[in-house]
């Protein structure tokens, strides 16, 4: 009796938030050379952080990655709206700059806020993260 190789996993269907100018050159280096040369991910990107809702309806994704610059009142209750619409969907925020910290993102839905620069497994690990519940949120920001 043999042993059938496990099939290979499903690439990730990863969504970027913003114009490849909003992120910076390093980030745009990892996702490249890390998520989509390495992991085989599939990455598409939405300019506007508004469209997520309809475009998690209608499609699988496995992660949203957010710049945590977006996070206002709008983004915030977009971000509820995607983990609503879509609980299995990871909704990573990443924050490019200081002054941005977990709170709002949590807040607003996030199953990860992660600060850029970041080891490459901190953020597989974020990519694949998906929180029970909305409730979970103060647990993760205490991680």
């Amino acid at each position: 009796m043999s042993v059938r190789d496990p099939e290979p996993p499903e690439p990730s269907h990863l969504v970027l938030t913003g114009y490849e100018h909003e992120w910076p050159p390093d980030f745009e280096a990892f996702v490249a050379r890390e998520l989509v040369g390495r992991d085989g991910a599939l990455v598409a990107r939405l300019v506007d952080l508004g469209d997520a809702p309809a475009l998690l309806s209608s499609s699988d994704v496995t992660a949203l990655v957010v710049n945590a610059s977006q996070l206002g009142l709008r983004g915030k209750v977009t971000l509820r709206e995607c983990r609503r619409i879509s609980p299995a969907t990871a909704v990573v925020v990443i924050a490019t700059s200081p002054g941005h910290g977990p709170k709002d993102a949590l807040e607003g839905g996030a199953t990860a806020f992660v600060s850029w620069p970041a080891a490459p497994d901190v953020m597989r690990r974020a990519l694949q993260r998906v929180r029970a519940t909305p409730g979970d949120a103060a647990g993760l920001a205490k991680r």
